[in-house]
């Protein structure tokens, strides 16, 4: 007879949350996203990462879809044309009403858009084939996001999270005058389903994040948001890396870094 895993006996959920409240990166409001959306709704809707991770979605057998942390449809718009119908779940007013004008300019009638947070109650959400979630899995208890997605999908769910703890490239944090704590990445998750009996297969997208800033306080503006306060010798730095920036045919100052993701898949069926 063989003796118990001791790797179920780790609670990966609370180390989670203790790597949350630690780290420098901390959680976003809707009002804060809101704050975001439209130049979300302009930049995302064909990305090398949304492309990349449509073509290492599993659809087979499916009809229907659930896309939390939905956005500006990014994502739900694309599936929308592929399925019978897609349910888009978002806690930003704001995102949803982009999603809603998206959706009307690419002719989309079957998506349904639902304005939830990760902790509302789902009981207006029905249960799909497959449930995603790219990049919104930034939750205190992961663990029971995990199990409300699975809940949701009868056939698989695919979710992405950042393979790595910063959201800056290593050019602008060598700015900074701290050293930063980094967010929980995806190893935890994957420790998580297997404790919940799920083999996740782990693949990793690369994509270039980037974006164009009119001037250097909407980059200062930027960055501020992902770390807090900045101190007036780190705000002088990034002035002059801005002013180092290439610029574009619109007039703006373009940054771009790379980022790293996990895109973890998984069965539901049983």
């Amino acid at each position: 007879m063989l003796g118990r895993d001791p790797i179920r006996d780790i609670d990966f959920n609370a180390l989670w949350k203790e790597q949350c409240r630690r780290s420098s990166f901390g959680p976003r409001s809707s009002a804060d996203w809101d704050r975001r959306a439209a130049r979300r709704s302009h930049r995302e809707l064909d990305t090398d990462y949304g492309r990349a991770f449509l073509e290492r979605l599993d659809l087979a057998g499916a009809r229907t879809a659930l896309d939390i942390g939905c956005g500006t449809g990014n994502l739900a718009i694309p599936l929308a044309r592929r399925l019978r119908r897609v349910h888009a779940l978002d806690f930003s007013p704001e995102m949803l009403r982009h999603l809603e004008i998206n959706r009307r300019r690419a002719g989309v009638e079957n998506l349904v858009a639902h304005r939830l947070a990760w902790t509302d109650s789902w009981a207006a959400v029905p249960k799909v084939d497959v449930a995603i979630c790219s990049r919104a899995l930034g939750v205190e208890d992961l663990r029971a996001a995990l199990e409300k997605m699975t809940r949701k999908a009868r056939l698989r769910c695919c979710a992405t999270i950042h393979a790595g703890g910063s959201y800056l490239g290593l050019d602008v944090l060598a700015l900074l005058d701290r050293e930063l704590e980094p967010r929980p990445d995806y190893i935890y998750a994957v420790n998580i389903l297997f404790q919940m009996g799920f083999r996740a297969k782990v693949d990793f997208i690369r994509s270039t994040g980037g974006m164009g800033y009119a001037s250097a306080a909407e980059f200062i503006r930027a960055v501020r948001w992902r770390v807090g306060a900045l101190s007036r010798r780190e705000m002088a730095r990034l002035r002059a890396f801005y002013r180092s920036l290439p610029l574009e045919a619109d007039g703006r100052s373009r940054y771009r870094h790379d980022f790293d993701w996990a895109l973890l898949a998984w069965e539901t069926a049983r």
